[in-house]
């Protein structure tokens, strides 16, 4: 479904609306030149448009509640909200949610101590249930090698990759061993494999504050994504990160900004996977004006400022953000 407002403004209209709204920004003046140069870098691949999606995949644990690496801004909380899809549930799982008419799910679950995560290990019967349901599938890999990658690339839509650019988080907040160039290698492999990505920006993971994310970006401008994902950490109550202070709006947008910049024509979402409440609302007002073309479940300010300032909202049903178009069909 279309919104659009009853008298369509032109991009030019719309960017000069977008620029009053970016001079009332509490960020330095260099934050917000930035932004408008991101946001005019959107029009002009874009246009008035942008997409929000209300209705992402349902997520399906196939470790269950199960991880190995128990994360510091985790610690297995977000499989406890996922469907358990582990130990044989995997097939019931899918074949309910097609029934419902569910479009695709995606695949989840617990990381084993390399820091993947185990969809590979059920590539054959995965296979199967993609055949028989007619879902589309997207996964979180986690870190994968080759091997994993090929026996991804027999069901996989699209790999949803966490791309890290700090040694520092890496070790203190995933309690890895790993480093930013296992991160670059699995993009490497999945984009070998032909496995479409959508690498994920996790913005002030490392401790709320920016730490890597901006080489985050650059390691990912050596492929070729289907979609770039930010994602804004969330302090989570009961983990070991619960009282980290949320990242800076500015931060978060100077990031947008960035990814804009780097990738002027690729869709730029803003992940489900961010605060709610008062920061939520905020946030996605910033990001609209950062240069993001599409939004997972958004706030009703994203709808009011998408009416301000005459983006056109197009509504997307049952499908994630890293997809645009379901009519492109599935892999083979």
């Amino acid at each position: 479904m279309t919104r659009n407002p009853a008298n369509k403004p032109d991009t030019t209209t719309t960017l000069d609306l977008t620029k009053k709204k970016i001079v009332e920004l509490p960020f330095s003046e260099n934050t917000k030149k930035d932004i408008l140069k991101s946001f005019h870098l959107r029009l002009s691949t874009f246009s008035n448009e942008i997409l929000f999606y209300n209705e992402p995949f349902t997520p399906v644990s196939i470790t269950g509640t199960d991880c190995e690496l128990n994360c510091k801004h985790c610690e297995k909380h977000y499989l406890k909200h996922m469907i358990d899809g582990s130990c044989g549930r995997l097939r019931t799982a899918a074949e309910s949610l097609a029934r419902g008419g569910r479009k695709g799910i995606l695949l989840s679950g617990g990381s084993r101590l390399d820091g993947s995560v185990p969809t590979y290990e059920f590539s054959d019967e995965i296979r199967q249930i993609k055949d028989r349901a007619r879902l589309r599938i997207s996964a979180h890999t986690g870190i994968v090698n080759q091997e994993q990658a090929k026996s991804l690339a027999a069901w996989l839509d699209m790999a949803l990759v966490d791309c890290i650019g700090s040694n520092r988080t890496i070790s203190e907040i995933l309690g890895l061993p790993n480093t930013v160039s296992d991160y670059e290698d699995t993009l490497k492999y999945l984009t070998e494999a032909k496995i479409p990505i959508a690498p994920h920006i996790i913005v002030g993971l490392g401790s709320g504050a920016l730490d890597g994310e901006l080489r985050a970006l650059e390691i990912v401008r050596r492929y070729d994504p289907a979609a770039v994902v930010i994602v804004v950490f969330i302090p989570t109550r009961g983990t070991g990160s619960a009282d980290t202070p949320y990242p800076a709006l500015e931060d978060v947008s100077a990031v947008i900004a960035k990814a804009r910049q780097i990738f002027p024509q690729t869709p730029l979402s803003l992940s489900c996977v961010r605060p709610g409440g008062r920061y939520r609302s905020r946030l996605d007002r910033c990001a609209i004006l950062s240069g993001i073309d599409r939004i997972a479940v958004p706030s009703r300010s994203a709808y009011r400022l998408c009416g301000e300032i005459g983006l056109v909202i197009r509504e997307v049903g049952g499908m994630c953000c890293s997809y645009s178009e379901w009519s492109r069909g599935m892999r083979a």
